[in-house]
């Protein structure tokens, strides 16, 4: 006579048996899926695993950016601080050829841009609530640089 192992308590019973004689294990129902807690440990480790790689990139490349016109010394000073390292540029207000107040920027909905003579555009203030003009208007002064309205908002029929 043909038999088969139990898988529950590894007792032999016949091949035709649909429930094992000592523990009544029911042969009929589908084996149970493989890993269960094990599965349930690996997708956990790899969930931590991920998180802190994510929170690592962003504590890394977090960055603080300041900007400051500077009167006395007529330069825009940009101070950009990392996890790693401060970084400061200046750029001369003689090396500016202008202002501009711009409604839908790169960075943000209002900004303050100084163009060089390089072509180069350094956003010296942004905001998404509240236009920035009179600010650019008065920088430009300061500057004594031309002042330039851009609009980058396109309607409907644009």
């Amino acid at each position: 006579m043909a038999t088969k192992e139990c898988p529950s308590c590894g007792a032999t019973v016949p091949v035709e048996a649909t429930r094992c004689k000592h523990c009544f294990h029911d042969f009929t129902e589908a084996p149970p899926k493989k890993g269960g807690i094990v599965g349930l440990l690996v997708m956990l480790s790899l969930m931590a695993a991920l998180a802190a790689g994510v929170l690592g990139y962003i504590y890394s490349s977090r960055s603080q950016e300041r900007i400051v016109v500077d009167e006395e010394t007529r330069t825009v000073i940009i101070t950009r601080k990392t996890a790693e390292a401060t970084d400061t540029e200046r750029v001369s207000f003689d090396e500016i050829t202008q202002v501009e107040s711009v409604m839908g920027g790169e960075q943000a909905m209002f900004e303050i841009v100084a163009v060089t003579k390089a072509g180069r555009r350094v956003v010296i203030q942004q905001s998404d609530d509240r236009p920035l003009k009179a600010h650019a208007e008065h920088l430009s002064h300061v500057m004594d640089k031309p002042f330039v309205e851009v609009s980058n908002v396109r309607g409907f029929g644009d």
